[in-house]
């Protein structure tokens, strides 16, 4: 019996499942057998949660185990114990333990910046993990920057009893001169700067600060190079007691001197004055020198969470009794978050960086617009591209109405078409299957339901018209 118009379109809305199940039974035993043919089972949820669980729970173990690890062993390594960078280190020892981050906060006495910077870079102890050094110090590889700290300035003072013969730099040739102790940022920047203006003194004098001092006051050296923050209490006592003058880089009524000079041709220093009387009544007139930027650095492997802490418990402690000025520490008033990447020779630390940045809006917020305008451009391309896609849909389903339509047509009547009219009427729909597939293969027809349940429909009609030829063959 051929399948009718009406039929046809009753059999458009069977569900496509159905059918393949109908044309695969094996594809409809194993759906039938699992309830829904794309369910997940029930044993692969519950590995897969079993899994996240532990994944999750290894790195909160991790990052536990690590934190509590290197919160117990912080080393800070500052400089000599009569220098400010030892003063700023007790402090921030203090303020680290008070603040119950850190249960063990040691501080490890240093000649100074050189030799901080070298066990920072694990040449000798790999054990420190903050250092304070100059900004001109020669940067390791190890090495990442938690903050600026202050400015150091270059204070090069001559003994009261060398004073009528030494007036410029150029008149330490040959003098007695103390450069700093040996592995201090004080002599690496002093042998620099007489480098630089070609000098030799007689005697170069690897003293500690506390002998140099001693020495300038009781003039068994010309001269001393001296790198502090101002005001300097060693050196007050010294102009108090009017033990020594000032020498300075250059007069302070020209322009292009030798301070500008040095600034030009080493990395890290700047041009600096020591404004008149800041020490007493001296200096007896503004002195031009140089200046570096001390800071404080960590090994670059220090934890990320680890480093943020210190550097918001430093600016959290700044001021106060129980600050880092608690100890009359003068120089804590002058540190400032001034975050500038840019500026330094040493690259920020990452978890220095995350505490400059936490006032930063969330990256979502701050790209908010943006990522709304982005969402909707994409909701309009995907809306753009869902109703393409239906249109094309409805039109591949016009085609298959077509098609169905024109089966209808030439299997109409066929009870009474004699056998020649059959033979053409039967050479008509295989071709119409013919280009129904060519259809199908330029992608003009969807392989759906729809076309099976055409493919069908020429089959039968093609078999009815086959049976009624044999049947008018074996007529007499």
């Amino acid at each position: 019996m051929p399948l009718r118009v009406c039929d046809s379109l009753h059999l458009q809305d069977i569900d496509n499942t159905a059918i393949i199940r109908q044309g695969n039974p094996q594809v409809e035993k194993q759906t039938d057998s699992r309830g829904v043919g794309t369910s997940v089972p029930g044993l692969a949820i519950i590995a897969s949660l079993v899994a996240v669980t532990l994944i999750i729970g290894g790195i909160y173990l991790y990052r536990s185990v690590s934190t509590e690890v290197a919160y117990r062993q912080i080393v800070i390594a500052t400089g000599s114990e009569s220098g400010t960078y030892h003063a700023l280190g007790k402090a921030l020892q203090r303020v680290l333990e008070t603040s119950n981050a850190f249960d063990s906060v040691a501080v490890q006495a240093t000649d100074g910046s050189a030799e901080n910077m070298r066990l920072i870079g694990g040449d000798h102890d790999p054990h420190v993990d903050l250092a304070f050094v100059q900004g001109d110090a020669s940067p390791s590889t190890n090495a990442r920057l938690v903050t600026t700290l202050y400015d150091e300035v270059l204070h090069i003072l001559v003994s009261k009893s060398a004073a009528p013969d030494i007036q410029t730099i150029y008149d330490l040739q040959g003098k007695r001169v103390a450069l700093g102790a040996a592995g201090s940022g004080t002599r690496q920047l002093s042998l620099r700067v007489l480098r630089h203006f070609g000098i030799e003194v007689k005697q170069d004098l690897i003293w500690s600060t506390a002998d140099t001092v001693q020495g300038l006051a009781s003039g068994t050296i010309d001269a001393a190079f001296l790198l502090s923050a101002i005001p300097s209490a060693l050196i007050f006592d010294l102009a108090k007691a009017d033990a020594i003058r000032f020498l300075s880089l250059g007069d302070i009524r020209e322009v292009g001197d030798e301070a500008h000079a040095l600034e030009l041709v080493i990395p890290g220093l700047q041009r600096d004055i020591i404004p008149r009387s800041t020490y007493v009544r001296l200096p007896r007139k503004a002195v031009h020198t140089v200046s570096v930027t001390a800071m404080l650095i960590a090994r670059k492997d220090l934890g990320e969470d680890l480093v943020r802490s210190i550097t918001a418990t430093l600016f959290g402690n700044r001021t106060g009794a129980s600050g880092l000025e608690g100890s009359d520490l003068k120089v804590a008033r002058k540190i400032r978050e001034d975050y500038d990447p840019a500026s330094g020779t040493i690259p920020y630390h990452p978890g220095a960086t995350a505490y400059y940045h936490r006032e930063e809006p969330p990256f979502f917020v701050e790209y908010a617009e943006a990522l709304s305008l982005g969402l909707t451009l994409m909701l309009a391309v995907y809306s753009v591209f869902i109703a393409l896609r239906e249109w094309m849909r409805r039109r591949m389903k016009n085609r298959v109405d077509a098609y169905l339509l024109e089966v209808e047509k030439l299997a109409e009547n066929y009870q009474k078409l004699n056998h020649n009219e059959l033979v053409t009427q039967q050479g008509a729909l295989e071709e119409l299957r013919r280009a129904a597939f060519a259809d199908l293969v330029a992608e003009r027809l969807l392989a759906d339901a729809a076309f099976i349940i055409l493919q069908n429909h020429l089959r039968d009609e093609l078999a009815a018209i086959e049976a009624k030829i044999m049947e008018m063959s074996k007529a007499p």
